[in-house]
């Protein structure tokens, strides 16, 4: 029988703090227009006063593929990523376009203490006192959404820049529409690497018209989910439990001082033979939830 938290009877006694164990946390990951971001981060408990290493690498999802920007940061507690280019060049990332989610992964090295990563994406600073009334609210929306209401979702972001893909022109045009390589976005692989958590989505008729070229069918609906990743248009919503897969059409955020709490989604569900229901996302076994 463990040892009891209450010595005297109706006073509560809380354990001792025993870890020691080094963790990361980033304070400040904050753009500085129209070509820079600022990232800054410290310790806690580490064991030793220097000798830790730094490694910053970006990317477009939270999951990832990550581009490395630097390895080489020695006791150092803050980097300025400059490297973004003018908005006509789709090869990297730009802080020109108001729908996009650059993220951010630290990675600490040192000898002892082992390796710690944390991955943040590019959001305002905020305060203690703002920061906890903030995390309580994610954590509400987060449980909600976990064990109550919500099912099992895989959202792909939409590749904005990369390597051009083989069906494009060369003013950017798209020649095919099916393309198994860049689905359609004219980026190679199309979409990141899917980012799965919990979403709930309502319930709406299937509207059918009929047109030129035949029945046309349209079905609209309202998703609600966590506020990571930041959803935007024409990102791809997986539901896991069916399969069924929906464009984002319109993303609006709940904030509180300046800060996503959840988002609130208008869908269209996609029709069986789009090129969407080509990208490969694995419903049983990563993550095994089923």
């Amino acid at each position: 029988m463990g040892v009891p938290l209450s010595q005297t009877y109706g006073k509560q006694k809380s354990p001792p703090k025993t870890t020691t164990d080094l963790k990361l946390e980033v304070t400040r990951v904050t753009g500085i227009w129209p070509r820079k971001v600022y990232v800054q981060w410290i310790l806690r408990n580490p064991t030793e006063k220097d000798g830790y290493t730094f490694s910053i690498h970006r990317s477009g999802s939270a999951e990832g593929p990550w581009t490395e920007l630097t390895s080489t940061l020695v006791d150092t507690y803050f980097f300025v990523d400059d490297g973004f280019p003018a908005p006509c060049d789709l090869s990297e990332p730009g802080l020109f376009s108001l729908r996009r989610s650059i993220y951010y992964k630290v990675t600490v090295t040192h000898v002892t203490d082992g390796t710690v990563e944390v991955v943040k994406k590019l959001e305002p600073g905020l305060d203690r006192r703002r920061a906890g009334i903030v995390r309580k609210l994610r954590r509400d929306a987060r449980v909600v959404l976990r064990k109550g209401s919500g099912t099992e979702v895989a959202i792909l972001k939409r590749r904005w820049w990369g390597e051009p893909c083989g069906c494009t022109t060369k003013t950017g045009q798209i020649t095919r529409s099916h393309c198994r390589v860049c689905f359609g976005t004219g980026i190679i692989s199309g979409y990141w690497d899917p980012v799965y958590g919990f979403a709930t989505r309502s319930s709406a008729p299937v509207d059918e018209r009929t047109s030129s070229q035949g029945n046309v069918e349209t079905h609209i609906l309202q998703v609600k989910m966590y506020y990571i990743p930041q959803v935007a248009a024409q990102d791809i919503l997986v539901f896991m439990r069916d399969n069924k897969r929906y464009i984002v059409d319109i993303p609006i955020t709940t904030e509180i001082h300046t800060v996503e709490v959840h988002q609130e989604l208008q869908v269209s569900e996609l029709s069986r033979s789009s090129r969407e229901y080509n990208i490969p996302v694995d419903n049983w076994r990563d993550p095994p939830w089923f």
